[in-house]
């Protein structure tokens, strides 16, 4: 049975007390934000399973379809008749294709994409096929086209089909930023765990459980933070189980991300260089954890750090990408904020940071930092809207409004001022 509970701290504002009405209604099935002042427009659909997107221009942005290998552009709303890449892919549960980021170097304009590869027909792996690997490529677009694919980085891809990660971020360095989970094969007999899985005897590291950072040649960043034989000199975090979601804040330049947990333990953290998330002998806050000493926990020539998370959902929200937004086209209300897109709910997430941009700022009845339902804890006052159909990505696009994808409704959409 579900209880709902909508105490909080201050009089509901007109948009909290909508959102009251819709979760006592058990949600909207329309998309819709909060702010009375604002309205969602559907960008475009007929997409199939998109799940990242990004800008090459103004009304003009490349998006990802998850199990077919595609890349397809969309002009003025309209989605290209052909491809602009098709390439072959794993694709049972979260393999296929993961992320996209773009890059202009004067003239040339430049395409990252990480997706599970296969040698065969897409979704063979469903069948039995092993996937080659989780795979970062670099593509030139010339003359509409993406040419001249060069091999950036060579991931596991096995056991899986779990936790592959892939959300790619250009950071303010102008370095690729990697998100890599587990690739889970905690299922199979012969499975190991490796030492950035904080497994003291564990297997060498490998490119798993981790946030990667390499320059857009696919060279590793000065000295190794961890360490500096390959591939521990490109790891930049680690301790990660499974991550969709990367955001640079647009005035400290720190990194952020977000991050599943196993049915419960979903987080926002704020990611600095060496940070250790705690997988697997930590999800969500240490002090759930029975018996947790952080002596349990690896370091790398006493590099790495456990930070406990910035907040954490009891219930699993399957939470996606996390955005600045570096704009005041939505109200300067809003500008440089926190936005945190859901696929289990199709939510949007909004949060203010402090003065020192350290840390979440969070209504009264999250003075504990953990949410210990999905609709019983404060929801009005951090639910920005909701009824997306399950939300893979969110960006700020050219004209400095939000967008955000939809996997669930096979469409993207905008928010904007009404």
């Amino acid at each position: 049975m579900i209880i709902f509970n909508f105490a909080i701290s201050s009089p509901l504002t007109f948009g909290q007390i909508k959102l009251k009405e819709r979760f006592l209604n058990k949600g909207s099935s329309h998309p819709e934000v909060f702010d009375p002042h604002l309205k969602v427009e559907q960008v475009v659909e007929g997409l199939e399973l998109p799940t990242t997107m990004a800008f090459l221009g103004p009304d003009d942005f490349l998006v990802l379809e998850k199990d077919k290998g595609t890349v397809m552009r969309v002009t003025g709303g309209t989605i290209m008749p052909l491809p602009l890449l098709d390439v072959d892919v794993a694709n049972f549960i979260e393999r296929g294709m993961c992320g996209i980021a773009v890059s202009t170097n004067g003239a040339k304009t430049y395409v990252f994409i990480y997706f599970t590869e296969i040698n065969g027909m897409d979704g063979e792996d469903r069948k039995g096929k092993a996937p080659i690997g989780n795979r970062l490529y670099k593509y030139e677009m010339t003359n509409g086209k993406l040419t001249n694919p060069v091999l950036l980085l060579d991931l596991p891809a096995l056991p899986g089909p779990r936790h592959n990660g892939g959300a790619i971020e250009i950071g303010p360095d102008n370095n690729i930023y990697v998100p890599v989970g587990d690739i889970d094969g905690s299922f199979r007999p012969d499975y190991k765990a490796t030492v950035t899985q904080n497994l003291e005897k564990g297997a060498d590291a490998d490119g798993r459980s981790g946030i990667l950072r390499i320059t857009q040649d696919g060279e590793p960043v000065g000295e190794g933070i961890l360490g500096d034989s390959i591939p521990l000199r490109l790891y930049f975090a680690y301790g990660i189980r499974n991550s969709f979601g990367l955001g640079f804040d647009p005035v400290t330049g720190f990194l952020w991300d977000t991050e599943n947990g196993p049915a419960n333990g979903d987080e926002i953290n704020q990611v600095n260089p060496g940070f250790n998330s705690g997988w697997e002998e930590v999800y969500g806050f240490s002090s759930s954890i029975k018996k947790f000493n952080n002596a349990d926990l690896v370091t790398f020539d006493n590099a790495g750090k456990y930070d406990e998370p910035k907040l954490v959902w009891m219930r699993t929200a399957g939470l996606t990408s996390i955005v600045f937004l570096d704009s005041d086209k939505l109200g300067v209300q809003y500008k440089n904020d926190i936005f945190v897109g859901d696929v289990h709910n199709g939510r949007i997430y909004h949060f203010k940071l402090n003065p020192e941009r350290n840390d979440l700022v969070l209504p009264e009845v999250l003075a504990d930092r953990y949410i210990r339902n999905s609709v019983n804890f404060g929801a009005p006052d951090i639910v920005f809207g909701e009824g997306f159909g399950g939300i893979t990505d969110l960006t700020v696009g050219p004209d400095g409004y939000l967008y955000m994808v939809s996997i669930g409704q096979g469409k993207v959409f905008r928010i904007l001022p009404k």
